[in-house]
């Protein structure tokens, strides 16, 4: 991903991206000398003991993992606080035990100054925007397409316009959305805009929407990089894994309605969170 879709993130940040470098996944390894070259840290991020101990074979100075409890990490988290749930506290945990120091981390993202210009045209200042993300690469993960529909209706015609953000895996979704709601806005498909940021692109315009409604994907990622208040739904992942740690941020699941099915949301739910999201940052 950081070589392709994410690219433009990772640009000025990470230095050497190898994808697909079959470490930590197979016993087999054993039966091969370890990565060459020398590392100054090295983190394994997978909780599995097998990860643990064949990445540990790699040359390194400092090796930090959680598996089996941190007992084969060079540096523990101290006994008063437990392996968080979230993924990204589990980062931020494995990242400070890293640098040997906490980390003060700025959620804000420089989109640069070319994408913020070009998604101020697009979304320009004087109305308000309702930022919806229907994409999943699962299908269980989905919110109905048709839900997400019916909200833009509901919201197009009280002063909040509909922007749906569309990945290349949702592009199929476009001219069924443009059929049903005329006003909706799709602005990562207008011509040019495509080739600019990339990832990027996305969050400049997400800080510019007023609230946002995605599935717990990558798409809704991207919304909450954007800084802006994001409710994200969730179907049979947990809220408690996945939900963005930055910003204002509401969650509703599945199960508050008997089951792990999507379909099972109801639209009105969404929609009364939107209004309250929309009262408290009237009133910030």
């Amino acid at each position: 991903m950081f070589k392709g879709a994410l690219s433009t993130l990772a640009a000025n940040v990470i230095d050497e991206v190898v994808e697909c470098a079959d470490l930590g996944v197979s016993w087999r390894e054993l039966l091969k000398p370890p990565r060459s070259g020398h590392y100054d840290i090295v983190v394994a991020t997978e909780p599995k003991v097998r990860n643990a101990l064949l990445l540990k074979r790699i040359s390194h100075r400092l090796f930090i993992s959680p598996a089996a409890n941190f007992r084969f990490s060079d540096r523990q988290p101290r006994a008063d606080m437990p392996y968080p749930d979230s993924v990204y506290e589990q980062l931020r945990c494995l990242g400070e035990l890293a640098a040997g120091r906490k980390l003060q981390i700025k959620p804000v993202i420089d989109v640069g100054a070319a994408n913020e210009r070009l998604a101020k045209q697009l979304l320009p200042d004087g109305k308000r925007y309702l930022g919806l993300a229907p994409g999943s690469a699962g299908e269980s993960k989905r919110w109905p397409l048709r839900r997400y529909i019916d909200l833009a209706k509901a919201h197009g015609s009280n002063d909040l316009t509909p922007v749906f953000f569309l990945g290349p895996e949702e592009i199929s979704m476009y001219e069924e959305i443009a059929r049903a709601v005329p006003q909706a806005l799709f602005p990562e498909q207008v011509a040019g805009s495509r080739n600019l940021g990339g990832a990027l692109f996305s969050i400049a315009l997400a800080q510019r929407i007023a609230v946002g409604v995605a599935n717990d994907a990558g798409g809704g990622h991207l919304l909450a990089a954007g800084c802006r208040p994001l409710i994200t739904l969730f179907g049979h992942t947990s809220e408690q894994k996945f939900k963005p740690p930055y910003g204002r941020r509401i969650a509703i699941n599945a199960r508050d309605y008997g089951g792990t099915d999507m379909s099972l949301i109801p639209v009105d739910r969404v929609a009364v969170e939107i209004n309250l999201l929309l009262q408290m940052t009237a009133s910030c």
